[in-house]
């Protein structure tokens, strides 16, 4: 007995593991005005300013429009979110995120983190969650991530993994409405040198919101 309840609580930390580590951007709103938020969509985890909603600096954000073209705008910081004007599609790059030195007694090396946010199919993020019907694509800088982990994340906080296959996509299937957001992250293993701090690879997350 004993041995089945470790395995099956092995089982449920990998089940959480994905967002347990760390917190991510995600897009709420439609075409008249999006808010970009910061935590767990899952948890129901919203970050607040003061607080750590102020790590997020300075996201770029681009708007889409329905013939194509884009544009770059600001987005304004109120205490519980991003405020940015809609498009047909919104697309945020966090780029400037700040070198988190391992604490204490951990010997990780140290690496910086890209964060992303979707909402809409108009134009190209780093790294980039596509969705066409029931299917979701994902790719990095342009090429197919194969073999990769999507997860979906329903209004209720429920969770799916999912894996792309060779071309990088996958399929689904959404039961109740509502808002949906998939995520997912890449590890590059590039050193570089940001702010006058040496890190040895990159963590790319991406968020995709999309309305059942």
């Amino acid at each position: 007995m004993k041995t089945t309840l470790t395995i099956l609580a092995v089982a449920m930390s990998s089940m959480l593991s994905f967002n347990s580590a760390a917190h991510a951007l995600w897009l709420e709103g439609d075409t008249t005005e999006s808010k970009l938020y910061y935590g767990e969509y899952g948890n129901n985890v919203r970050e607040a300013s003061p607080g750590k909603l102020d790590n997020v600096v300075t996201p770029m954000i681009t708007i889409v429009d329905a013939s194509g073209e884009e544009k770059s705008v600001s987005a304004k910081r109120s205490s519980k979110y991003y405020e940015i004007p809609g498009g047909a599609t919104v697309l945020v790059q966090a780029l400037k995120q700040p070198i988190r030195t391992p604490q204490g007694d951990q010997t990780t090396p140290a690496r910086k983190s890209f964060l992303y946010a979707r909402q809409g199919k108009g134009g190209n993020l780093p790294l980039d969650i596509k969705l066409n019907a029931n299917k979701l694509s994902l790719s990095f800088k342009g090429k197919p991530l194969a073999k990769a982990e999507i997860v979906l994340i329903a209004p209720n906080g429920w969770e799916k993994p999912l894996r792309t296959d060779d071309n990088g996509e996958t399929t689904f299937s959404l039961l109740e409405p509502g808002l949906y957001v998939a995520e997912a992250k890449h590890k590059e293993n590039h050193p570089g040198e940001f702010e006058g701090k040496a890190y040895a690879g990159e963590n790319h997350t991406v968020t995709l919101s999309f309305l059942k």
